[in-house]
């Protein structure tokens, strides 16, 4: 253990080590931070530097989570003080007499701006790390604490904190990684749904040019309207309880209170999974200043030029909508809709009870459903919540992409079922009580009695549920990390190879710059070629690779005409 140090610019670090899904050797530096404890002055600003410390600091356990609801099961968790820390992993370890530059992959964890973080039971590096990368997860501020956003210009909190701590931990990478055999000229980042949102903004974003020279965004963009934010002081004081309506003095009040009960306020707010609304906690627009990070609105960037000229991936998983359920089953009052308006995107701007809104909800009500009213057929449901939550916005992001940049953007679609997809065990079972209370025994075994895992694991899929085609948000998850509900796997077996096959496509192309290199039989010598402007192919990642025309065309046909018709950015 005591040869495991890295110096930092703050100072010492004394890491362990840990062992990769074949068992290969790897180490581990965890809960180091990139900035100082957003607490007391700092909370809800911009995140500072983080100060040097003498001796060696122990990084040998994993950092405080950023103050939220848990993902799965919303009990507090978290706490500010040094919750804006990072995990770094490395199978090797520069020696004065060898360099090393290994490509870099940055993980930006998703959650609706509300709740995740770093931690590796949920995130574990155990299947990329058996490829020659070094692996960087990080936290950044959540909901309220990391996406209030106020008017009032001298109160400094124009909103974004949440984003501004990733691109500062961007800039700890580009100081330090170095010291763990990373290579600062080649960082990739990736991450999924809020987290694919946040890889997209970041793109956008003028002030992190350099920061990162790859990216991969999955099942999120900056074109999703769940991923855009407002000014809050009033749904925050509402929140809280507050009568205070001016802006200083919601602050005031705010800074004196706990982040528990920040955090737990925020639940009184129910949000609803539909692209008609505007979430209350997520990136704004930003006046110009020196820490800004967004000062224009996202669609009219990507109309405009585009973002940062870099390689992409970019895509989505098959069955995208099938989250639904799971909103209807854990928010009270959420419902199958009655009618379409609330289903119409918000950017497009029509008046709810207008005559336009009506007709386009009624296109709509024809287009997905014919003669059926909405509650006769859950499955069109599920497509329509699937294209305008996910699946639109990403294609439409996709295309704007290549329009504009000379670098290649890889386009996909995910519709592999496996053993391995969980969030589809979760949506459709018959028996939700069951299967919740399972998967909070299986977090429990991790921490608690590991060898118990495997039996919650098997009471698990034993648990009836529906039969549904397509792979639901964030099933692709569970081939790129191992977490607290996956099951053991074999070597040499169906899900083992599926895993190696996502890993390598994604280390691929943070190494070279294209995700398939080489004719490689792991890969189905499939040669994924780049979207152009006039044609535009997915990878279909399924029980086979294949290169595809035209994915979901005749539904996505429908709503380019409709953003042709009413967009007006």
């Amino acid at each position: 253990m005591a040869d495991v140090l890295v110096e930092v610019e703050q100072g010492k670090l004394q890491g362990t080590t840990g062992h990769d899904y074949y068992g290969g050797k790897f180490f581990k530096f965890l809960g180091v931070p990139y900035a100082k404890a957003p607490i007391g002055d700092l909370r809800f600003k911009a995140p500072q530097p983080p100060e040097p410390w003498t001796g060696v600091k122990n990084a040998t356990k994993e950092g405080a989570e950023c103050p939220s609801a848990d993902m799965f099961f919303s009990f507090y968790v978290g706490q500010e003080d040094n919750c804006l820390n990072l995990n770094v992993y490395t199978k090797e370890l520069p020696k004065e007499d060898k360099r090393v530059k290994k490509a870099v992959m940055v993980w930006i964890h998703g959650g609706a701006f509300t709740c995740g973080s770093n931690r590796s039971f949920m995130y574990g590096p155990e299947y990329l790390m058996t490829q020659d990368i070094v692996l960087v997860a990080i936290n950044y501020r959540l909901g309220i604490l990391g996406f209030a956003s106020f008017k009032d210009p001298s109160l400094g909190i124009p909103g974004n904190a949440g984003l501004k701590d990733m691109r500062e931990a961007l800039r700890w990478v580009q100081k330090n990684v170095g010291r763990f055999g990373g290579d600062p000229d080649n960082v990739t980042i990736f991450g999924e749904s809020a987290g694919g949102a946040s890889v997209h903004y970041l793109t956008l974003a003028p002030s992190t040019q350099g920061l990162f020279h790859k990216a991969i965004v999955q099942s999120g963009s900056a074109l999703n309207n769940w991923s855009w934010g407002k000014n809050n002081a009033p749904e925050i004081a509402k929140c809280l309880g507050y009568k205070e309506t001016e802006e200083n003095k919601i602050v005031e009040k705010l800074r004196k209170e706990s982040a528990k009960a920040i955090v737990q306020s925020q639940r009184k707010l129910k949000e609803v999974f539909a692209s008609g609304k505007i979430r209350p906690w997520g990136p704004v627009v930003e006046p110009e200043s020196p820490d800004a990070i967004l000062t224009e609105h996202p669609s009219k960037i990507m109309q405009s030029q585009g973002g940062h000229k870099i390689p992409l991936i970019i895509g989505y998983n098959s069955g995208e909508g099938i989250f639904f359920e799971l909103v209807r089953r854990t928010v009270p009052g959420v419902g199958i809709p009655k009618h379409l308006e609330h289903e119409i995107p918000y950017e497009l701007g029509l008046v709810k009870g207008s005559e336009r809104s009506k007709q386009m909800a009624e296109r709509l009500k024809k287009a997905y459903f014919g003669d059926k009213e909405c509650h006769e057929d859950i499955d069109q449901m599920y497509k329509l919540k699937g294209d305008t939550c996910f699946i639109h916005p990403i294609q439409r992001t996709l295309k704007l992409q290549a329009k504009h940049s000379h670098q290649p953007v890889y386009a996909y679609r995910m519709s592999l079922v496996s053993s391995l997809n969980y969030f589809h065990t979760f949506a459709m079972t018959k028996h939700f009580k069951t299967t919740m209370f399972c998967s909070l025994l299986s977090m429990a075994s991790v921490k608690f009695l590991p060898s118990a895992k495997e039996s919650v694991l098997n009471m698990l899929n034993k648990v009836p549920k529906r039969e549904m085609n397509g792979v639901v948000h964030a099933d692709d998850l569970l081939y790129l990390f191992p977490t607290f509900f996956t099951p053991p796997i074999q070597r040499g077996s169906t899900e083992d190879r599926y895993i190696q096959r996502f890993v390598k496509m994604w280390t691929n192309f943070a190494i070279h710059g294209e995700p398939t290199p080489h004719h490689d039989e792991a890969l189905d010598h499939v040669k994924w070629k780049p979207v152009s402007h006039e044609n535009v192919e997915f990878l279909d990642i399924g029980h086979k690779l294949n290169m595809i025309e035209n994915v979901d065309g005749d539904r996505m046909d429908i709503w380019d005409d409709i953003y042709k018709n009413h967009l007006t950015v």
